[in-house]
């Protein structure tokens, strides 16, 4: 892999990274600020927060793994073990943030929550199937 091709790579999975943590983040402050406080509200902030700090965790890592290789103008192999485990914690963060989704429809209403319980479960059953499409090529 080229230098180009692994910044590439880099800024857009940190890019990924930095819009669904937004998006995780602006979900927390939104049921905050609901001073609703029953305990499926408080799963939901909390399933949120997981993914939000998740996500961060790799943006980070990403970010500074993208710098380093600027910096250096080569592709540091030392760090591909942090590099493979920020990816594998923000797939997990993916399904971390699904999951908060279909939890969060049951906070408005049995409908709304069977309706955005269907929509996370089918999202992720799709979501893996890409994951081990790909990987399988590997």
């Amino acid at each position: 892999m080229t230098v180009e091709n692994y910044l590439a790579e880099a800024g857009a999975l940190a890019t990924l990274a930095g819009v669904l943590a937004g998006f995780a983040i602006s979900a927390v402050i939104q049921l905050l600020s609901t001073n609703s406080e029953n305990k499926l509200t408080t799963a939901t902030i909390l399933t949120f927060a997981a993914s939000t700090v998740m996500f961060l965790y790799s943006l980070i890592v990403f970010i500074l793994t993208f710098a380093a290789t600027a910096e250096q103008n080569r592709i540091i192999t030392e760090l591909d073990t942090l590099g493979s485990i920020a990816v594998l914690v923000m797939l997990a963060a993916v399904f971390v943030f699904l999951a908060a989704i279909g939890l969060a429809g049951w906070i408005r209403s049995r409908v709304t929550g069977i309706a955005t319980t269907s929509f996370a479960v089918f999202t992720m059953c799709i979501t893996s199937f890409a994951v081990v499409s790909i990987l399988s090529v590997f």
